[in-house]
């Protein structure tokens, strides 16, 4: 199941990669554990690349140990990660988030 949105937020991007390392959506940040896949969509108003990921606020650790499929499991009190969509606008210059997984 997946949760749409379209709200602003503060990207920390890698400066060799150009990929995102961390975001700050509503007041509280959250790391990238994976990036999962990249594309783009463009053509007129939709010229953005998006970037799948699964991250977690920040100062909850990950244990490192992975599921069959390879990602990360969560820490032993529950509090889970998530996989988000990322969307730069190469027009506007501006991050947000589009989708929430769960």
């Amino acid at each position: 199941m997946s949760k749409r949105y379209d709200e602003a937020i503060e990207v920390t991007p890698d400066p060799h990669a150009q990929l995102p390392v961390s975001f700050l959506w509503r007041g509280r940040r959250y790391d990238i554990d994976q990036h999962l896949s990249s594309w783009r969509e463009g053509g007129g108003w939709k010229d953005r690349n998006f970037h799948r990921v699964l991250a977690r606020p920040a100062g909850v650790f990950a244990t490192g140990e992975l599921d069959p499929d390879g990602f990360m499991l969560p820490p032993a009190n529950g509090t889970p990660g998530a996989v988000y969509d990322l969307a730069f606008d190469r027009i506007k210059k501006a991050w947000s988030l589009s989708r929430i997984w769960d």
